[in-house]
């Protein structure tokens, strides 16, 4: 019984060696080359014939460190595999080798790498000879230094030629932009397309107090929005005639300013009137009697004429503002009689 479990292990040990050896062995690689003769500027392939266990990552590198300093490798080539058996596999692949010095050298092993394992190739022999330039005849004399056709786009800096349409893109919205907060801001006015002469402040102002009127919101119980168009009205006019920016300011705030201007200082208690009346309307809906909204239109209309621009008479006598053929029916040069009275 001793001797035959002393027979299996001896058999075990003997059948892991000889495994372990045949792995050893397994890796192999053999580098040919169909021609050991070149004309220097011309390439040799080195064709290598690997095996290799199938389940191996091995490797196929070059010996830089070996490799004569005149020989470059250009490429390498790749190959085919195939299964062999006995879990080995046959790779073929190849390297292209260069040079453009004429002599003798020796291409160093090529190493196939496995982990800690390395298996190397055989030596080989290249002889590269240079070209034979006796029989050439028609050898030109060196020609002088070419120039070329400068550009002015060959000037500018190479992150400007490389990112000039993202440049542009940033520049325009930059534009877009500024262009977009002056129109709002109403700092600079944009003509698109040819327009008319625009009519002075004044006229503007009473012709939409007549299209106002004519719209009877408070006769149909709309009296907040009668207020709110009527006080945007003066608002605007207040801009477009003294530069206040009343679309911005408080009932209080624009009272202040007419108060600071020697032209609006007297009319400003028609603003006031209206004003109030409208602050009640919108804020506390009080609802005015129809008396009280007749006399917001009227304080409207006085504050703008009692504010408009001077009339200048040219020396024929005929009137040189030219808002004349845009006042609204009804509107005059000459303080109202309501305006009279409310004086007196």
């Amino acid at each position: 019984m001793n001797l035959l479990k002393h027979t299996v292990a001896t058999a075990a040990i003997s059948a892991a060696i000889a495994g372990a050896a045949f792995s050893a062995e397994a890796a192999s690689v053999k580098a040919t080359m169909d021609s050991t003769q070149i004309v220097m500027g011309n390439v040799a392939v080195v064709k290598f014939d690997i095996v290799k266990p199938a389940d191996s990552p091995a490797q196929l590198v070059a010996d830089m460190g070996r490799m004569p300093k005149e020989v470059e490798v250009a490429s390498w080539v790749d190959g085919d595999t195939t299964d062999i058996g006995n879990g080995l596999v046959e790779i073929r692949r190849g390297v292209v080798l260069q040079s453009f010095d004429s002599g003798a050298y020796v291409i160093p092993s090529f190493l196939l790498v496995n982990g800690p394992d390395t298996v190397r190739s055989n030596e080989l022999r290249l002889k590269v000879n240079p070209v034979d330039v006796s029989q050439m005849k028609d050898i030109n004399p060196i020609a002088n230094v070419a120039k070329f056709q400068t550009k002015w786009y060959d000037w500018l800096p190479d992150w400007i030629t490389d990112y000039w349409l993202w440049i542009l893109l940033g520049l325009l919205i930059v534009a877009g932009g500024i262009c977009g907060y002056l129109m709002v801001t109403r700092k600079v006015a944009v003509n698109i397309l040819p327009q008319k002469k625009r009519l002075p402040p004044d006229v503007i102002a009473l012709n939409r107090l007549d299209r106002l009127k004519e719209a009877q919101l408070w006769e149909k119980g709309q009296e907040k929005e009668y207020y709110t168009q009527l006080v945007d009205i003066l608002r605007d006019y207040l801009q477009e005639r003294f530069g206040i920016n009343a679309m911005e300011m408080t009932s209080t705030q624009i009272l202040k300013a007419l108060h600071s201007n020697e032209e609006t200082r007297m009319p400003q208690r028609h603003m006031k009137r209206i004003v109030d009346i409208a602050d009640y309307v919108k804020f506390a809906k009080v609802r005015p009697v129809p008396d009280d909204n007749v006399r917001a239109f009227i304080d409207a209309r006085n504050f703008i004429e009692e504010t408009r621009p001077v009339v200048q008479p040219e020396e024929d006598g005929k009137d040189a503002n030219a808002a004349g053929e845009g006042k609204p029916s009804g509107a005059a040069s000459q303080p109202s009689e309501s305006t009279k009275q409310d004086k007196k």
